[in-house]
Order: C-alpha cells, then sequence, then structure tokens
C-alpha cells in the first residue's frame, strides 16, 4: 500500500504585540461538517511486479542452467576443493560481490528509474500546492514499489544465470564443496552449479549472514 501524506499548518493569525486568548470551544452540532486537522493523506495499493519481469527472470535461471549443463558436458571441469567450510562460506562471499560488481553496469537499465523521478516531480507540485498533485504522488508510489519489485527479480535473474556459469567454468560446486567427501556425487554437477548460482544470485547478505552464525557458532 503506498501512502503519501501531508500535513498542512492551520491557524489563526496574530497581530505582534497582542496576546489572543484561546477561542472557545465551540459543541458539535449534529450533521455538521467535522473540522480539518490540518493533515491529509492519499492511498492507493501497491501492485506486484510486473508478470514479465517474474517470466524473465526465472527464464534466465533456467537459461543458466542449460549453460552449466552443456559446460559439464563438454568440458567438465573439476570440482575445486576448499579445507573447511568455513572457507567456503568466505569463498562464496567474495563469489557473490564479484558477481555484484560484474552486473553494476546493467543495473541502469533495469525498471525503476523512470518511476522514480515521476514521483519525486509529483511530491515537488504537492509542496508546491498543485492541485491533485497527492493523488498522482500516491499514484507514482505504488508504481516505484512495483518497479521496486520487477528490479529485484530481474537482478536476481541475471545475477544468478552469470553466477550459475561461473561456477560450471571453474568447477566452483557449492555442494561438493560441503561434502565430506571429496568423490561425493549425489547430484549431477550442473545442478549443483544451479544451486551455487542461486544462492549467490540472492546477495551478498545472506552470505555475510551465514558467516556471521558461522562464526558464531564456533566462538
Amino acid at each position: 500500500m503506498a501512502l503519501v501524506r501531508r500535513t498542512t499548518a492551520v491557524g489563526r493569525a496574530q497581530v505582534p504585540g497582542t496576546v489572543s486568548a484561546p477561542p472557545a470551544p465551540i459543541p458539535h452540532q449534529p450533521g455538521a461538517p467535522t473540522a480539518p486537522t490540518g493533515e491529509m493523506a492519499a492511498a492507493v495499493p501497491s501492485p506486484p511486479p510486473r508478470m514479465w519481469a517474474t517470466m524473465i527472470g526465472l527464464g534466465l535461471a533456467g537459461v543458466g542452467a542449460v549453460g552449466a549443463w552443456d559446460i559439464n558436458t563438454l568440458v567438465g571441469p573439476t570440482p575445486f576443493h576448499v579445507d573447511n567450510q568455513m572457507t567456503v562460506f568466505v569463498a562464496l562471499l567474495v563469489f557473490a560481490g564479484a558477481v555484484e560488481r560484474l552486473l553494476e553496469p546493467f543495473t541502469r537499465f533495469l525498471p525503476g528509474r523512470k518511476e522514480q523521478e515521476l514521483y519525486e516531480k509529483a511530491v515537488a507540485d504537492m509542496d508546491n500546492g498543485v492541485p491533485g498533485a497527492m493523488n498522482a504522488a500516491a499514484h507514482y508510489k505504488a508504481a516505484v514499489d512495483s518497479a521496486r519489485g520487477s528490479r529485484g527479480i530481474l537482478a536476481w535473474g541475471i545475477a544468478t544465470f552469470f553466477a550459475t556459469l561461473l561456477s560450471a567454468g571453474a568447477g566452483f560446486y557449492l555442494l561438493r564443496m560441503l561434502s565430506a567427501d571429496p568423490g561425493w556425487h549425489g547430484i549431477p554437477a550442473w545442478l549443483d552449479a544451479l544451486v551455487t548460482g542461486l544462492i549467490v544470485g540472492s546477495g551478498t547478505k545472506p552470505l555475510h549472514d551465514l558467516v556471521t552464525r558461522a562464526e558464531l557458532g564456533r566462538s
């Protein structure tokens, strides 16, 4: 729900040098209009992310899985091994940070910039007293919320796509690294790469939380 509020000062002008007594309360008459409180608001339901953004995000993740299958079929890279699980988490954190830096040039093309500009203009019009600006600001705020959701899904799909391909190409398989058996092949390598890509595509914050919890568990 996109809610926009505007508070306006409602009072009585006072001549300098004079002290005005507080007005006597006026009893409310049945059917009489309520006095304005000075605060106005407009609310518009925020729509969900666009369906096309959801389909593209899921499609990119699927294309990454197909690419990982092709890489493992044609190349078959050697799985990457580490000494302990803490090293796995740190490596994933670095991997996710590198993917985020790789995607920075593409973020400018993701949805949300136009909606944000329209919302900021409507807020400025609302401050300047333009009629209808408050309702326009509420509608644009709802559009910003929807665009933010679409932007997040697209960014996740792109990050998952690149992370899955990089995982398959480098043999950076999360489940195999976490397995106690170095020769574990419980699932196909391309599926392991997809799992790694899905986790890395979620961003560095979830991985940072995992590292923090693991460190607290060891202390």
